[in-house]
């Protein structure tokens, strides 16, 4: 019996690091799909408040305007054509799913955790909360799956994870402490050449 009240309990911890990684992975997403929204406002703002305010204060015959619309009119091309992008990739329904999602693994986490710690001595309850925080964790899984959430996602995710629970990765056997892309199927491969080459020269030209 206490064999099997450890495995529960060790169950919940994976399910609580699991959650936690999905969390951070959600909160990255969530943080660059705000800046995409907000880099769209500023510029839908900015941009023909600029040209407006110049031709009122200049005039419409001034010389300076013509620049500033020289300048206005890709910008406002540019802003468009992003503006697209976002309706057809849905960035503002990604941008709310991704702040649900990142709260939901939050308190998934800590219930897990919870469970894990102090778990309930009798081991047909301690069974049936985790049967019921998992299931919560499955059917937030199963939504995940309509937001095409990257393989690299999840490989950085699970190293954030590791880090902040100190434990060993299965695939290279190392404790993570830092957030460095590896060459482990698990807990790595997530940087992108052009990342490692702009950190690489960043490296050479600063050291």
């Amino acid at each position: 019996m206490e064999d099997k009240h450890n495995k529960l309990r060790q169950e919940a911890w994976d399910l609580a690091l699991h959650s936690f990684g999905k969390r951070f992975i959600f909160d990255r997403r969530a943080e660059k799909f705000s800046k995409y929204i907000n880099a769209l406002k500023v510029f839908g703002i900015v941009t023909p408040v600029s040209v407006g305010a110049t031709a009122m204060g200049y005039g419409t015959d001034s010389q300076i305007l013509k620049p500033i619309i020289n300048i206005a009119v890709p910008l406002l091309i540019i802003q468009l054509l992003f503006s697209v992008l976002a309706v057809i990739f849905k960035w503002d329904d990604e941008l709310a799913y991704s702040y649900e999602a990142s709260q939901d693994y939050n308190n998934l986490s800590n219930s897990f955790r919870k469970l894990g710690n102090t778990p309930p001595v009798d081991i047909d309850m301690l069974e049936k909360n985790l049967d019921i925080l998992g299931a919560r964790y499955q059917a937030r899984t199963e939504q995940d799956a309509k937001h095409s959430v990257k393989e690299w996602e999840l490989r950085r995710g699970m190293r954030y994870a590791l880090r902040e629970f100190r434990r060993e990765c299965v695939g290279c056997r190392i404790t993570p402490v830092s957030m460095e892309s590896t060459d482990c199927d698990v807990c790595g491969k997530f940087e992108t050449d052009l990342k490692k080459g702009v950190r690489k020269w960043t490296r050479r030209l600063f050291m």
